[in-house]
């Protein structure tokens, strides 16, 4: 093994990502040493905590508690390094002194083997659904698969009616991740069954769908899902994204007489500029 792949794997040891689903985009020491973008004293902050010294990250703190809310890049913060170093300890004590639990730290803990963690921020101040990423949070659960973890943002006031810029709301990022036990969650939460994004996509076509994974507890919610879109009232077949837009467009979506919410007007302004060629949705 050459050198520089040996120490590679000795600075990226300090971030467990054995306590992390895979996919999970931990923080290394590699993102701060010799960052020429990050001080010495939150280097050395950054390190302490890598070294699980918090005698001597309390002392950094206590000379600058403003270190405790440093962050590294546009992705992670002192939070996140916490987080890598899977220590609750760390966590409690940037959070002792000052640190901004609004940002990345509480999607990352949603990835953690420990609901622990995202408790914590979450206790301390860190919104569910924040303003700038109302997503975030919610997406990494579900991409984790946690239901756990889906149950306790909604606990802490997760809005199922946030989306992202194209209309994409927590319900259909369940089911384009085919997480459809997340997804009977969030219907039982108060997901709304019958809302569309941009593109049309929509309960009863993930639900009748078939799957690209192999997983049989999956499998046998989507078929509860497909049951249950059914028994609400859904046409049969289920319409295609393309049929729901052309609906949509021509005011009969949700269907007439159904009690659900219209279409947002900033979704029909995408699916108008997508009709006519302007704009194409992702």
């Amino acid at each position: 093994m050459l050198a520089h792949e040996l120490e590679d794997i000795m600075m990226a040891g300090d971030a467990r990502f054995d306590r992390f689903v895979g996919g999970a985009a931990l923080p290394t020491r590699k993102d701060v040493v010799g960052n020429l973008r990050i001080g010495s004293s939150a280097q050395a902050l950054a390190e302490a905590l890598f070294d699980h010294d918090l005698d001597a990250a309390q002392r950094y703190l206590a000379r600058d508690p403003a270190l405790a809310s440093f962050r590294i890049g546009d992705t992670y913060d002192m939070l996140c390094i916490a987080l890598a170093t899977a220590s609750t300890d760390a966590l409690d004590l940037l959070i002792a002194h000052g640190a901004q639990v609004e940002g990345p730290a509480l999607a990352l803990a949603m990835m953690a083997d420990d609901p622990a963690f995202a408790m914590r921020l979450l206790q301390s101040g860190a919104k569910a659904t924040p303003a700038d990423n109302p997503l975030g949070a919610m997406r990494a659960a579900i991409a984790a698969n946690s239901i756990g973890g889906v149950r306790l943002l909604l606990d802490f006031g997760a809005d199922l009616k946030a989306a992202g810029p194209t209309g994409t709301r927590s319900l259909q990022v369940a089911l384009d991740m085919e997480r459809f036990r997340i997804a009977e969650l969030l219907l039982d939460r108060g997901a709304d069954p019958w809302a569309i994004d941009a593109s049309g996509a929509n309960l009863g076509t993930s639900a009748t769908t078939q799957m690209f994974t192999n997983v049989p507890e999956e499998a046998a919610a989507q078929t509860r899902l497909a049951q249950r879109a059914l028994a609400l009232g859904w046409p049969n077949p289920a319409l295609t994204p393309g049929q729901i837009r052309e609906a949509a467009l021509a005011g009969d979506w949700p269907p007439p007489g159904v009690r659900a919410a219209p279409v947002p007007a900033d979704i029909l302004a995408l699916l108008t500029a997508r009709a006519k060629g302007t704009a194409t949705i992702q």
